[in-house]
């Protein structure tokens, strides 16, 4: 009679719960466990260490600006109506005062007015400090007229002179600006005038002459050319008041501006700082980054672990079967002419053993 198996017909279709292979990383795993352990806490640790004292020593020195465009009648050179604008009056402060920010010159001239002075002049590669110092301001528009400036560091008197000093510098840079485009536009109008004037001139001479030359009473075509003459005087005299006028505006406009101040308002002025500001993001960034490297790594040595797991337990698997007396019997290996050719117990003994002596034996039998 056909034997019946005893093995559970449950457990002859029961697959394995993980392969080969994930059990072998598993092992590394818990074989390695303490030095996982290990580096996380390292990297864990130093992260959260970093991250606290960055977020715990970074002051932020913050002013909030109101901008807007100046009226037509102040502008001194008037826009046109029908012209689209595509920036709004805080994009347009905040370009102005980024694209500052990337001169050596003006970061020069805020870093003459802070307590970095000395540094600077000391500084063996300038353009590297003008490069750190640059990266620490931040300019953003917060709405149509409403925009931020701020600067982060590690000394907050240092963040609130870096931050006031670029804003007074800012303004002379705009004013010096103004007065050179005023000065530009002044120069074209009166060249402008002059010839204006001697149109005037010419048109006030022949109206004169014609004058001088019909003293009678004029025909319907001569007072038609006098009509003309006087037209041609009044147009050139209207367009000399505006001249005069245009000329009166320029140099009179960007005063008012800088007086006024209605361009560029600090609404809230910069001021040092006594608590921590501004370190929130910088303090996250090191924290993810030391909690990522502690997974790379951990990650890495299982990997590790796992690929070399054969070759580093093979003899320290053969070893723990030493104490045994006998674990297997391996049959004579014969050759094809019926004689002995080696005895593979006896290599076997010696490797798992290392019995010397079995070798001997088995010859002796």
């Amino acid at each position: 009679m056909p034997r019946r198996s005893t093995a559970h017909p449950h457990h002859r279709n029961q697959r394995p719960l993980a392969s080969p292979d994930v059990r072998r990383y598993v092992e590394a795993a818990r074989r390695y466990w303490w030095i996982l352990a290990l580096i996380l806490a390292l990297e864990w640790g130093v992260g959260l260490v970093a991250a606290y004292v960055e977020y715990k020593t970074t002051f932020e020195s913050e002013a909030i600006v109101w901008a807007q465009r100046p009226p037509p009648q102040l502008a001194a050179t008037p826009e046109d109506p029908n012209a689209t604008v595509a920036q709004t009056a805080a994009s347009q402060h905040v370009a102005l005062l980024n694209q500052l920010l990337l001169t050596d010159s003006f970061l020069r001239d805020v870093i003459a007015r802070t307590s970095l002075r000395a540094s600077l002049e000391k500084a063996p590669d300038e353009r590297k400090a003008l490069d750190e110092f640059r990266r620490h301001f931040h300019v953003q528009a917060l709405g149509t007229n409403l925009l931020s400036a701020s600067f982060v560091g590690h000394d907050p008197r240092i963040a609130y002179e870096a931050l006031a000093a670029a804003l007074t510098v800012r303004g002379e840079r705009v004013a010096q600006a103004r007065v050179a485009a005023t000065s530009a536009i002044g120069t074209l109008y009166r060249k402008e005038l002059e010839l204006t004037q001697a149109q005037a001139l010419d048109a006030q001479r022949e109206l004169e002459e014609f004058n001088a030359s019909h003293p009678r009473t004029l025909s319907d075509l001569e007072q038609h050319r006098q009509d003309q003459l006087r037209l041609a005087l009044d147009f050139v005299q209207i367009r000399l008041g505006d001249l005069r006028g245009r000329i009166d505006q320029a140099v009179l406009a960007p005063a008012l501006l800088d007086l006024s101040g209605m361009e560029f308002q600090v609404i809230d002025e910069p001021r040092e700082e006594t608590s921590p500001r501004g370190g929130t993001k910088a303090a996250a960034s090191l924290a993810s980054v030391a909690f990522g490297a502690g997974i790379a790594l951990a990650a890495l040595l299982i990997l590790l672990g796992g690929f070399f797991a054969d070759r580093v337990a093979g003899t320290a698997s053969v070893v723990k079967l030493a104490p045994a007396t006998l674990f297997a019997t391996v049959p004579h290996v014969v050759a094809a002419d019926g004689g002995r050719r080696r005895d593979l117990r006896s290599d076997l003994a010696v490797i798992a053993f290392g019995d010397t002596q079995a070798r001997s034996r088995a010859a002796d039998r």
